[in-house]
């Protein structure tokens, strides 16, 4: 098997010459772990989705709860969402079985465990060891970020977890990537995100000098300036539809809807009628995961960091259009009802213009928004606002959890 090379060609223009050069991605990823506690945290809000995902092994009868099997989490990062699983399922591993064999629903099941799930979720440590153990499962750690968890397990899972992994590879290099995932375990769950990034990273000039050559036309990932004069560099490398991803990772692989509306979830197996059934369902239940909410800017992490502020806030109207399209295919019912009207608030107040054709919502129309929503953040959180408008305006981004 080849070893994944990690590396990102990049072009960049200085003085009307276009140069291209190359990012080592290990190198990227290893600063933006060590110096933000959060990064790769995301797959926090996905447990409930990932235990359905073991209830689906265990009712094809792929894996059985109650006997001894091994989880691996390939490309982990700081998320603990694998062990707050592994815990749940280990101590409720007899439960769970029997109420699969009695034909319990995956969604009846999720009601009685989710609960158990925010308990451990509550209490489970920040940063955890390569390897843990709860009870009959074995839980292994990989990111090749992480100096603890840079080393690959020797021993071979059962399953696999890869939480918005995918995005972060290059085109080029992801064949690889997913021969690797394959040696690493025999049912793959994976989900991949479909957008830009908000995460990135500054590029010093100098870092690109390394391996910088002239060329007549760009050929990589095109970088741009901020006003500190480095290079902004999207942690997301292969922004892809799903109709790409479908072909590149080929017909033993199925996608299906995800609860991150913005992303889509991949398997290596043939899933159950069952679960294709309960999927949408089971998400209706759970709720979407928000993966970019709105940077309100007052005492958070956006205010001193002005360039995530604004990238965060120009993806909101791609994030609101993602999510109308992915409702089209869930049956009406009053989660569909609330998060498309959500939606439609938030491109009625910043003015633009959408529409749906042939079961596709579409922008038309998209206004310069960027000072409307700093000011109505500022009003809505120093209740400063005294115009009756205002105030339900305020009221509104409120409610989309902005």
């Amino acid at each position: 098997m080849k070893k994944e090379k990690n590396i990102q060609k990049v072009s960049f223009k200085l003085s009307d010459q276009w140069y291209d050069s190359t990012i080592d991605l290990k190198r990227v990823y290893s600063s933006v772990h060590s110096n933000a506690k959060s990064y790769g945290s995301s797959a926090n809000q996905l447990v409930n989705e990932m235990f359905a995902n073991l209830l689906e092994l265990a009712f094809q009868k792929k894996i059985k709860l109650t006997s001894p099997f091994t989880i691996t989490d390939y490309g982990c990062g700081q998320s603990k969402a694998v062990n707050i699983l592994a815990e749940v399922v280990a101590a409720n591993a007899e439960k769970i079985a029997v109420l699969l064999e009695i034909g319990k629903s995956f969604n009846e099941i999720m009601k009685e465990m989710s609960p158990k799930i925010k308990k451990a979720d509550e209490k489970a440590i920040s940063f955890l060891p390569a390897q843990s153990v709860y009870g009959q499962i074995l839980v292994q750690r990989y990111d090749i970020g992480i100096p603890e968890y840079s080393e690959k397990p020797e021993k071979k899972a059962d399953v696999v977890f890869c939480n918005d992994v995918f995005e972060h590879i290059p085109e080029a290099e992801i064949p690889v990537f997913i021969g690797g995932l394959e040696e690493a375990g025999k049912y793959i769950f994976a989900s991949i995100s479909l957008r830009d990034a908000v995460n990135y990273m500054a590029i010093p000039e100098k870092m690109l000098w390394e391996n910088a050559q002239k060329v007549d036309m760009p050929s990589g990932i095109i970088l741009t300036k901020d006003d500190s004069g480095d290079y902004i560099f999207s942690l997301h490398v292969s922004i892809l539809p799903q109709e790409r991803w479908q072909e590149i990772l080929g017909k033993n692989w199925r996608l299906l809807p995800a609860q991150d509306y913005t992303a889509v979830s991949a398997m290596n197996f043939q899933p159950s009628a069952e679960y294709q059934a309960s999927k949408r369902e089971l998400i209706s239940q759970l709720g979407f995961a928000d993966f970019i909410p709105f940077p309100t800017k007052l005492g958070s992490r956006y205010e001193k960091d002005p360039i995530l502020w604004r990238r965060t806030a120009l993806m909101q109207p791609q994030k609101h259009i993602q999510k109308l399209n992915a409702l089209e295919g869930y049956p009406e019912s009053t989660f569909k009802e609330k998060e498309r009207q959500e939606s439609l608030d938030f491109f009625a107040y910043i003015g633009a213009k959408v529409r749906k054709e042939n079961g596709i919502w579409r922008i038309e129309e998209m206004p310069d928004f960027l000072d409307k929503l700093t000011c109505l953040e500022v009003l809505s959180k120093t209740d400063a606002a005294t115009d009756a408008e205002v105030q339900e305006n305020a009221k509104k981004i409120i409610r989309l959890g902005f």
